[in-house]
């Protein structure tokens, strides 16, 4: 029996106490189909992928590397019936329309259909509406080394009151970096343009988790750790904040769950659990994966790493910017869009929020 790799997992705390796990199923997956596509009242486009089972994060694209279904008839249904198209963007991957936006209140479903025969459906679910963020925030952290130097970081959510929410929470990090331009040319040549400043868009897989049980109304706070003062540029930090169902929550919160009891996220698992999508044209098809409806808010964040640091912290990061060989020296480029040496290099400017 080929075992499935585990998807992304949620960085939620969990309790110590092992947690029992009842609607898993053991029976052989070589063949199952893996889905996951998302919608919310945020602009898209929306995707889709499909494939057949491997190893797998719908967060993370290095990981999409079973093999991809193509040519499927991929829609979203809404609550009265309207069915949106969407079309493959490359293989195994679809996008929504221009134009096609989740509405609050509104029900949606996804339907596939294989090139096969076989239907592969959803259950509706609600967009509801995410609440704000009560604080996002950062703060310096001083040290007698530049290695000890944080900025930590400080995130809530406002919960509403008299209500059971469900929040799943993406983190983007957003690391601009400064490249070394190489020596000017003699004269009488030309001094080309020096474009040293770009940004890199890091992974970060594994969302976070959070409920209101027993603290509802309450501000949730997020545990986002500190960022590191290797160098002076700017740093962004993306949230993007779903209001999701219960059964959502649960699916995921359950494949961490499982994950901890295997001890690594690709290590081998004794079941699979269930998510919210079935093949209804041949129940012995197995269909692994999620389709995610929730109402989103984003929110960026920019740590300034420059203005309002003591000038003789300033005077150490400048040493060890040089000592650590930050800036490259040894490759230096005119463009930073050229450094194919950084991983997620995004170039001069960050996406549209």
């Amino acid at each position: 029996m080929r075992h499935l790799i585990l998807f992304c997992c949620a960085l939620f705390l969990l309790s110590s106490c092992e947690t029992e796990i009842e609607d898993f199923q053991t029976q052989n997956v070589s063949s199952a189909i893996v889905v996951y596509g998302e919608i919310s009242n945020v602009d898209g486009p929306y995707n889709v992928r499909l494939n057949y089972v491997s190893a797998y994060s719908p967060y993370d694209a290095t990981q999409f590397s079973g093999q991809p279904i193509s040519d499927a008839n991929v829609r979203i249904v809404d609550g009265n019936g309207k069915e949106t198209a969407y079309y493959e963007k490359s293989k195994g991957y679809y996008l929504s329309p221009v134009g096609f936006k989740g509405e609050l209140g509104q029900k949606y479903k996804l339907r596939i259909r294989l090139s096969d025969g076989k239907t592969i459906e959803s259950d509706f679910q609600t967009i509801n509406p995410a609440p704000a963020l009560a604080e996002f925030s950062y703060s310096f952290k001083d040290a007698t080394k530049v290695e000890d130097m944080r900025f930590p970081l400080v995130a809530s959510i406002q919960d509403p009151k008299a209500t059971e929410d469900y929040y799943f929470v993406k983190r983007q990090d957003f690391r601009q970096f400064l490249l070394t331009c190489p020596a000017p040319p003699p004269p009488p040549a030309p001094v080309p343009a020096c474009n040293c400043k770009c940004w890199q868009a890091p992974l970060n897989t594994q969302p976070y988790l959070v409920d209101d049980f027993l603290v509802s109304g309450k501000k949730l706070s997020l545990d986002l750790g500190q960022l590191p003062y290797e160098d002076f540029t700017d740093w962004v930090v993306q949230l993007d904040l779903y209001s999701i169902s219960k059964e959502a929550y649960t699916y995921w919160k359950r494949l961490e769950d499982q994950r901890k009891m295997s001890g690594g996220i690709f290590d081998k698992v004794p079941a699979q659990v269930r998510g919210n999508l079935t093949c209804i044209s041949d129940p012995n098809q197995e269909v692994l994966g999620y389709f995610m409806v929730g109402g989103l808010t984003q929110k960026r964040l920019l740590v300034d790493r420059f203005n309002g640091i003591p000038s003789e912290t300033y005077q150490k990061l400048l040493f060890y910017v040089d000592f650590a060989n930050v800036r490259y020296k040894d490759i230096p480029l005119w463009n930073c869009k050229d450094a194919a040496f950084i991983k997620y290099n995004l170039g001069y400017s960050l996406p549209p929020l």
